[in-house]
């Protein structure tokens, strides 16, 4: 006997409740084993407290899903002989390839990369070579690992690449949700980024980026809904050429890893110095990138209403005392002033 359209109404509103406080990877897993309860799923409510992507793998909270590659390589000639597990896409041979810049409708480049490397064209020689070769047996498995268990594996029925794989994976996960879900942290290790086509995407607080030579902040627009800006925290490699985009200038605070070779690097100690953001947080800060910063601040001064922190990395305090102290011999009348607290943690 079918359901009334009140009692349909009413189980349909009591599972999106159910759905709304399930742990997400719970509720991914229910959904996708239970078709008829994929709509109320993708409708209902969702917060993410960490969503970590990479080219092979990604982690929603404590529960990791990993693709790989089997290759089986059988030949009578031992060097050819190949038997294991890889965490990258592989061509007819075994061999490793690039699959990058190959983007599917949907995919975001995070690099701002208009002078795209190709891959060098294969020698005559390579290619005969590998002509010779046998042909691997290569099979496309997922792991899944939540927290402190075992993983379960499921194997491809057919021949995948692990970038297709992956966005078969997101795409079931994330695409074709009506409703604006939350991620509290989205952490990006990924050249290109294997996105959804269709459907609402997350508000974001917090991203943190892989050291990309030249990111490209502008697909966060394609990535997040617009309400995640201004982003609440943004962790990113230092890079001038990107200090003054809207989104950097915008984040409430910036963690930058600081590059050793800019150390020495007057002009771009300079640019560092027009950071305005409410918070600043220098990760991997060494003693002479700390000596012309703060040579930089006693000259010239720093941005009123940005509070800097600093994370030493392979020196002791003393190194940074000494540096403030060489730095304090400045004119008493002199009104600038630079408030600095060291905190030492036990390790």
């Amino acid at each position: 006997m079918p359901k009334s359209p009140s009692k349909q109404r009413l189980l349909n509103e009591l599972s999106e409740i159910v759905f709304e406080y399930m742990e997400p990877n719970f509720r991914f897993l229910l959904s996708l084993r239970l078709p008829s309860l994929r709509s109320i799923e993708k409708r209902t409510h969702l917060k993410i407290n960490l969503l970590y992507l990479r080219d092979n793998a990604i982690m929603i909270d404590k529960t990791t899903y990993t693709f790989s590659i089997d290759r089986r390589c059988k030949s009578k000639d031992l060097r050819f002989r190949v038997w294991d597990t890889v965490d990258y896409d592989v061509d007819e041979f075994g061999y490793e390839i690039n699959t990058k810049y190959i983007m599917m409708n949907g995919d975001v480049f995070m690099e701002n990369d208009s002078t795209r490397d190709k891959e060098d064209e294969e020698s005559s020689y390579t290619t005969a070579k590998r002509k010779k070769e046998p042909k691997c047996k290569s099979t496309s498995k997922l792991a899944i690992t939540p927290e402190n268990g075992e993983p379960s594996i499921y194997t491809c029925s057919k021949p995948m690449k692990i970038y297709e794989g992956m966005k078969m994976l997101i795409a079931a996960i994330f695409g074709n949700r009506t409703v604006i879900w939350n991620v509290e942290s989205m952490d990006i290790w990924t050249s290109n980024l294997r996105w959804i086509v269709s459907g609402v995407k997350p508000l974001v607080r917090n991203v943190e980026l892989d050291c990309y030579d030249s990111v490209n902040l502008d697909s966060f627009r394609s990535i997040c809904h617009p309400t995640s800006f201004p982003l609440k925290t943004l962790r990113f490699g230092l890079n001038l050429q990107i200090l003054d985009h809207e989104i950097l200038v915008n984040a409430e605070k910036l963690s930058v890893t600081a590059r050793v070779g800019l150390a020495l690097n007057i002009s771009s100690m300079n640019q560092l110095m027009k950071v305005s953001n409410l918070k600043v947080q220098l990760f991997w800060t060494f003693p002479t990138f700390f000596a012309h910063l703060m040579d930089l601040w006693l000259a010239h001064g720093r941005s009123v209403g940005t509070s800097w922190s600093f994370k030493t990395e392979g020196s002791e305090p003393s190194e940074y005392i000494d540096i403030l102290r060489g730095n304090a011999q400045v004119n008493e009348s002199d009104r600038r002033q630079v408030k600095c607290f060291i905190v030492t943690r036990a390790r």
